[in-house]
């Protein structure tokens, strides 16, 4: 890491939020990717949970040579606790969120804060991320194609659209408003991922997010990482979250007394509709292509032929499939029907 000999930053523009745990492979690369910014006023808040290897030591050695970097034991166990912990002790109005495992680009701080600092209705910034590997090939993996995905849901109507399909921002690439956690609440625990969840409550209640068109982190991808090991970041862990917030988002946009019908009849569909059915959400109707399920039943709705969509007032369309490569020949079908996402129908899977 550089050696800037920073002094202690008594009012700090940003606080950056760093939980770690068994990182000392990986945290000095990260810890140079802050040191590195062209927005010189923040303060470091790093949080060890509990590491078994020298990833606190590496923090104390840096926190000597940089007093902008203050280092914690975490008093709970896990990220949450980690990262409520760490926020309590925030001093910056804007909270930075960063993983140990990833690079900040240069002047990722001073875009996002010159971003919130010029529109004050937004209360988070995310921004575009490059996927990288840490080891061995994982090109082809389902985090490059959600990386792909999510760099293209960009403005505060596109994350309206898309939160139910996956988690319109990458975690440590955000910067929100510090009070974003005072009027919403903070990290929960439970048995889901925290901050899917978090982004969901709080764009329930109407805050306003946007994603700079920037690359302005690197996240590393290797098969150790906490999101490809942990319950909690599951794909039903996922679908659990969503259905939560769904009901409120269809009572938000008065869709709640019409029909909620289904594309797709598979077993993806079958376990989404069973989890929506738990959340007091019943599929009416299911529409599929495959021939040999039309005219059939799943929780005593009827299976119906796709052509027989059209737009109708009585009726709004979840879509269940859970294949990305089909979701564009799907949205293409539904516009040519004159279907229109948020209006008539919602991406689900």
């Amino acid at each position: 890491m550089k050696q800037f000999g920073k002094s202690k930053c008594d009012s700090p523009l940003v606080s950056i939020i760093l939980p770690c745990r068994n990182a000392s492979k990986v945290i000095n690369r990260c810890l140079s990717s802050i040191v590195e910014q062209t927005l010189k006023n923040w303060e470091l808040i790093a949080i060890d949970d509990h590491s078994t290897d020298s990833t606190y030591d590496l923090l104390h050695s840096a926190s000597q040579q940089d007093m902008r970097i203050r280092v914690y034991r975490s008093p709970g166990k896990g990220i949450v606790d980690a990262l409520n912990f760490g926020t309590g002790r925030s001093q910056a109005p804007l909270i930075a969120r960063m993983d140990a495992d990833d690079r900040m680009l240069p002047s990722r701080l001073r875009k996002q804060f010159d971003y919130l600092s010029a529109h004050q209705e937004t209360v988070l910034v995310a921004s575009q991320v490059l996927h990288k590997c840490e080891e061995g090939d994982l090109s082809d993996s389902g985090f490059l194609h959600y990386v792909e995905w999510s760099n293209q849901i960009l403005t505060g109507s596109d994350m309206e659209l898309a939160q139910f399909e996956e988690s319109p921002v990458v975690h440590p690439s955000v910067m929100y408003k510090k009070d974003l956690l005072v009027t919403f609440g903070g990290y929960r625990n439970g048995p889901f991922p925290e901050d899917y969840e978090l982004w969901l409550r709080c764009l329930s209640k109407g805050a306003r997010f946007h994603k700079l068109e920037d690359i302005l982190l690197e996240w590393f991808d290797s098969s150790g990482r906490a999101s490809r090991n942990q319950s909690q970041y599951s794909q039903e862990a996922f679908q659990y979250t969503k259905a939560l917030y769904l009901k409120s988002w269809l009572n938000k946009n008065d869709l709640f007394g019409k029909s909620i019908c289904a594309w797709g009849a598979g077993v993806v569909a079958k376990k989404q509709a069973k989890i929506l059915s738990q959340n007091n959400i019943r599929i009416k109707k299911f529409y599929d292509t495959d021939p040999l399920k039309i005219g059939k039943t799943i929780q005593k709705a009827p299976i119906c032929n796709i052509h027989d969509i059209c737009p109708r007032d009585d009726e709004f369309l979840l879509i269940l499939a859970g294949a990305r490569s089909i979701k564009p020949k799907i949205r293409s079908f539904l516009e040519k029907k004159k279907l229109i996402a948020g209006e008539h129908y919602l991406f689900f899977a």
